[in-house]
């Protein structure tokens, strides 16, 4: 064995070490990283999902009827709340670090359209409103 072959070899082996550590933190920060945008997915279709029930219960009970909501903790994200009455349907925005996730449910009862910019934990009401010249009841969203 010569005498820089031992150095040469050393060299290799933490180039190689070097190489597999750089891959493995590569691979944590990236798993992270889908972690949170799956957390914050399943907030906003939980979300989705509480909306379209609550609607469904303020039509229920009727005319003047309210139920006060609360805007998921999305770190620091906006979210707008669009009650569509053309469609029918429900519409949640959210945007966090840059990142936007639509979700849109149908919604099983008729809604008056309106809309809501909220922040994380921000509250807001599930109204029901009854329109006099259309004479009939609408659910919509308000501050």
């Amino acid at each position: 064995m010569k005498k820089g072959q031992l150095s040469l070899d050393l060299l290799f082996a933490v180039l190689l070490v070097m190489i597999i550590i750089t891959n493995i933190t590569y691979l944590a920060t990236s798993e992270i990283g889908h972690a949170e945008t799956f957390d914050i997915l399943t907030k906003v279709k939980l979300f989705s999902s509480t909306l379209v029930d609550h609607t469904a219960k303020v039509y229920a009970i009727g005319e003047g009827y309210k139920i006060r909501e609360v805007a998921p903790d999305l770190n620091g994200g906006t979210i707008r709340v669009v009650f569509n009455g053309t469609t029918n349907r429900i519409i949640v925005n959210v945007t966090v670090n840059g990142r936007s996730f639509w979700i849109t449910r149908n919604s099983t009862v008729p809604l008056y359209t309106s809309t809501v910019n909220l922040s994380s934990n921000e509250e807001f009401w599930i109204v029901a409103y009854y329109d006099t010249t259309e004479g009939m009841l609408y659910v919509k969203v308000e501050k």
